[in-house]
C-alpha cells in the first residue's frame, strides 16, 4: 500500500525540488528498550505518558509498560497500554504520546502504519470492558485522525472500530478480536486521509476516507489512549503496539507534473 514510486523529473526542476521530495520517518520499534520498562517519567525513549502510575503497599503499578510478548506482529518486544496489571483509582484516561516533531509534513501528505492486539485472558473473572483511541495529534492536542475501538455489546472478546478526522468518528464494518494481531494504517494525501486494517503481515482492506480540514503539516504526535469504561478492579486486558512508522512519502506524480509546468513556465517568463 505505501510502496514508494519512482518519479522522472525534468532536469531543469530537480535541483530545486530535490531537498523538498527527501522523505522522513520517524519509527519505534521499541526494540532498545527492555522488558518491564516503564513509559512514565520519560522510561521509555521518545515517548511520554500524561498519568502517574498508582502506588499502593508500597509497591508501583504499571499502567504502560514494556513487555517482551509477541502478539502475531513480528516483534520480540512491545508496548503494553491497560488494565492487565493496575487501574487508576479514578478511573482516569492514560495516554501515550509518540513524539513526531521533527518530521516535516511537506505537501500535506503523511503515511502511518503499526502493528496492534487487544490482549486478554478469557479464563479470568474479570468481565469489564474499555475503549482505546489512536490519533494524530498537533501541539495543542487536537486530533487530525483518529482510530477508536469500543467494546461490543454482550460480547467480552471484540471491539468495534471507529474512524474519522478533526476529532469525530464514525463506526465502521470492521471489528477486532481480542488476542488477534491486526495491521493498521494511515494515509493522507491531498487532504484526503484513508484508514485501513487487515491482520498482522497480510492483506488490508479500507475502513473509509475523508477529508481533513487540519492540515498535516501541523501533526507533531502519534497517541495511544487506554478510556475505562468499566468500574475499578472489574476490567484487565491492554492494547499491545508495536511498529510504529510514520513517513512522508514522495510527492504524487500529478503534484510533480504541476510543479513542474509552473517551474519552467516561469523560466520561459525569464
Amino acid at each position: 500500500m505505501f510502496s514508494r514510486k519512482n518519479f522522472r523529473i525534468f532536469p531543469v526542476i530537480a535541483p530545486l525540488v530535490g531537498s523538498a521530495i527527501a522523505a522522513n520517518s520517524v519509527t519505534y520499534d521499541f526494540e532498545s528498550s527492555g522488558s518491564g520498562d516503564l513509559f512514565a517519567g520519560g522510561g521509555v525513549t521518545g515517548w511520554s505518558q500524561d498519568t502517574t502510575n498508582p502506588s499502593a503497599f508500597g509497591q508501583t503499578f504499571p499502567l504502560a509498560y514494556i513487555a517482551a510478548t509477541d502478539f502475531g506482529g513480528g516483534s520480540s518486544v512491545s508496548a503494553h497500554l491497560g488494565t492487565q496489571q493496575s487501574n487508576t483509582p479514578d478511573n482516569a484516561d492514560t495516554t501515550l504520546t509518540g513524539d513526531l516533531s521533527s518530521l516535516d509534513p511537506i505537501y500535506n501528505m503523511l503515511n502511518v502504519s503499526f502493528n496492534m492486539a487487544v490482549l486478554d485472558d478469557s479464563s479470568d473473572s474479570y468481565e469489564g470492558r474499555d475503549a482505546f483511541n489512536i490519533a494524530l495529534t498537533t501541539a495543542s492536542g487536537s486530533q487530525v485522525a483518529t482510530i477508536g475501538l469500543a467494546p461490543k455489546d454482550g460480547d467480552n472478546e471484540t471491539w468495534n472500530v471507529s474512524v474519522g478526522v478533526n476529532g469525530s468518528t464514525s463506526t465502521t464494518p470492521y471489528q477486532i478480536s481480542a488476542n488477534s494481531a491486526y495491521s493498521l494504517y494511515i494515509a493522507s494525501r491531498d487532504s484526503v486521509t484513508d484508514f485501513r486494517i487487515g491482520p498482522a503481515g497480510g492483506i488490508s482492506e479500507s475502513m473509509g476516507s475523508f477529508t481533513a480540514a487540519t492540515s498535516l503539516n501541523s501533526v507533531t504526535g502519534i497517541t495511544f489512549e487506554h478510556d475505562p469504561l468499566s468500574p475499578v478492579g472489574t476490567s484487565a486486558h491492554t492494547l499491545a503496539f508495536d511498529n510504529v512508522s510514520v513517513q512522508i512519502p514522495e510527492p504524487s506524480s500529478s503534484l510533480l507534473m504541476v510543479l513542474s509546468a509552473g517551474l519552467i513556465a516561469i523560466r520561459r517568463r525569464r
